[in-house]
């Protein structure tokens, strides 16, 4: 009898200590020492089952984070969660001090900077914005010319824009050609003056150097442990017709700051090689060309520096419109003249032309018939084959009894030689439809 009470207690209390394992079990079920086999955090079967619920686990252990302080009995759990989330992973976990993956999936990591020539498009600023910003940077040139037995005093004022804080600024050279004599040099007397925005008094420039047939004059000013406001010139422009820029030149008499014109890029004219190997590209704007627009830079709706005025076409009285210079010829020429400059004397004949590029050439000589050969687009005023007659639209077949046919016949040809060398040009002149012979001697290139 006593047995069968003693049963029936411990039936009891196991009954009683079930149904307690089970309330807890439904209250928190993480800490349930008898979790069931069939919970996928368990791995009775050994390695193999706990690798094919790797994905099952990961996520399972990311949610339920506490299922790491469960009893000894649930140990192969734990040990197959931890093991499963620790493995290596490109998208889940990324230490940044010491994974060195680039992938940029995860945002703790900073994506490595590419190295990229291209850079991103640029937005486009209000008028008043690119004002602000390159107008401390356009100065006016005032040059005073002493009187002469011919002339009596003059005085130009035009524009140049300052391209290094140390007070170097790029200018128009047509406006100082009547203060230059036969060596380069400015006449006795002549002054240039520069006032720039913020400053009372002009600062003294000189004439650091030149390029006449670019028409690109270097000046120099000392601002002393000042810093003048520079612009960057743009290089990777794309000139087209119909682009709209802006000319913003140095103020006119009674007005407070400078001034904007506005306009468009006209034409744009064919590429074309000096005999010194260096670019000449011009391109037109309909902006007129007024008193201060020389040495004006022209900028578009980016606010970058395209060009900058060119002089060279004021002696004709037809055309109002503004002849540009581009930058990327600009920065190629100012090395030119700054190595001629740190390198005197520079002995180098000159005979002061430039012909059509290549392609170019051969597009225009098929078109119409002519011969082949050098399609002359620019022959530089004074010039030894000015001087000899030849003009731009002349085609040169021969020098010295040499053939040219490309750009590079001439450059060639120019390479190495001296002052007062003897040339004699073999030259087929569309508008006549005939052949000419011209012939001149080399001169010292002026700078």
């Amino acid at each position: 009898m006593s047995k069968h009470v003693m049963k029936s207690k411990i039936t009891v209390v196991l009954s009683l200590l079930i149904v307690f394992l089970v309330f807890a079990s439904s209250c928190d079920p993480a800490a349930d020492p008898l979790t069931p086999p069939s919970s996928p955090l368990l791995d009775l079967d050994g390695d193999n089952n706990g690798r094919n619920e790797q994905s099952r686990t990961v996520s399972t252990s990311s949610k339920n984070t506490s299922s790491t302080q469960t009893s000894p009995s649930s140990a192969p759990s734990t040990s197959t969660t931890t093991e499963s989330t620790t493995l290596p992973s490109n998208k889940e976990t990324v230490n940044p001090e010491t994974d060195n993956n680039t992938s940029g999936t995860s945002p703790q990591v900073t994506r490595p900077t590419v190295i990229d020539d291209r850079r991103d498009p640029p937005e486009k600023l209000p008028w008043t914005e690119i004002f602000e910003r390159v107008n401390p940077s356009v100065a006016l040139v005032r040059l005073t010319i002493p009187a002469s037995t011919i002339y009596g005093e003059r005085e130009e004022t035009f524009s140049a824009l300052i391209i290094d804080e140390e007070g170097l600024l790029i200018s128009s050279y047509s406006m100082f050609e009547r203060a230059v004599d036969h060596r380069g040099i400015i006449v006795n007397g002549a002054t240039i003056d520069i006032f720039v925005n913020g400053y009372t008094m002009p600062f003294v420039a000189s004439l650091y150097g030149f390029d006449q047939m670019s028409d690109i004059a270097l000046l120099k000013v000392k601002p002393g442990t000042r810093k003048l406001t520079a612009q960057q010139l743009f290089q990777n422009s794309e000139i087209k017709v119909g682009l709209p820029v802006g000319v913003l030149t140095s103020p006119e008499d009674f007005v407070q700051d400078g001034s904007l014109i506005p306009g468009h890029v006209m034409s744009v004219h064919v590429p074309s090689v000096r005999e010194d190997a260096l670019p000449y590209d011009l391109f037109v704007s309909d902006v007129p060309t007024l008193n201060k627009v020389p040495g004006a830079p022209l900028i578009d709706e980016y606010g970058r520096i395209l060009g900058v005025c060119s002089a060279s076409k004021q002696h004709s009285y037809l055309d109002y419109r503004t002849y540009i210079i581009p930058s990327s010829v600009i920065t190629q020429v100012i090395d030119s003249i700054i190595e001629k400059v740190e390198n005197l004397p520079v002995s180098q004949g000159s005979l002061g032309i430039a012909v059509m590029a290549d392609d170019a050439a051969r597009l225009l000589a098929g078109r119409y018939g002519y011969p082949t050969g050098l399609h002359v687009t620019c022959v530089q005023l004074g010039s030894p084959a000015y001087t000899a007659g030849l003009r731009a639209g002349d085609i040169i077949l021969t020098i010295n009894d040499i053939e040219v046919k490309v750009a590079e016949d001439l450059i060639e040809f120019m390479d190495g030689k001296s002052v007062g060398s003897y040339c004699v040009m073999q030259v087929y002149r569309p508008s006549e439809a005939e052949e000419q012979t011209f012939s001149c001697y080399l001169q010292q290139v002026r700078y």
